[in-house]
């Protein structure tokens, strides 16, 4: 929190298109080696669906469930969602310098209200994804623990 309040807007926003993409790549790397790891010493679970241990009914499989339901969140942030919002602020910060006017502003042009929602959007979906990997660890957690 003290970058935020510290540092311009425009300033944070560069500071975090620098350290998100770090940020996602490093959980979907740690996810993804986590769950090679369950898969190694879980071996059954590669094989044919029609063979016990079952995904959903053994408590190994329940764990690997976990592991991708927090692998997948994190991918999708870095592969797609990061970058497009990072996209649409470095358009409306653009927007901003052209038009002399904050995105805030009480009477933003369409322009910036279109980009306004589009950003809103995809910052939205993206901290939805980062809470749904972080539950899924946590979930995994107590997964292992009992």
């Amino acid at each position: 929190m003290k970058a935020y309040q510290s540092l311009s807007r425009e300033t944070f926003g560069t500071l975090q298109s620098h350290l998100l993409p770090v940020y996602f790549g490093t959980t979907t790397l740690l996810s993804s080696t986590l769950l090679l790891t369950h898969l190694w010493f879980h071996p059954s679970l590669i094989s044919s669906p029609r063979v016990p241990p079952h995904w959903a009914t053994s408590e190994e499989g329940q764990q690997g469930l976990l592991i991708i339901a927090s692998l997948i969140p994190s991918l999708i942030n870095w592969i797609y969602v990061g970058p497009k919002a990072t996209e649409i602020m470095f358009e409306r910060h653009r927007l901003e310098r052209l038009e002399g006017k904050e995105y805030d502003d009480p009477s933003p042009s369409e322009s910036m209200n279109k980009l306004n929602k589009k950003f809103a959007t995809l910052h939205g979906i993206s901290s939805s994804l980062n809470v749904i990997a972080f539950l899924a660890l946590g979930g995994l957690g107590l997964a292992i623990s009992m």
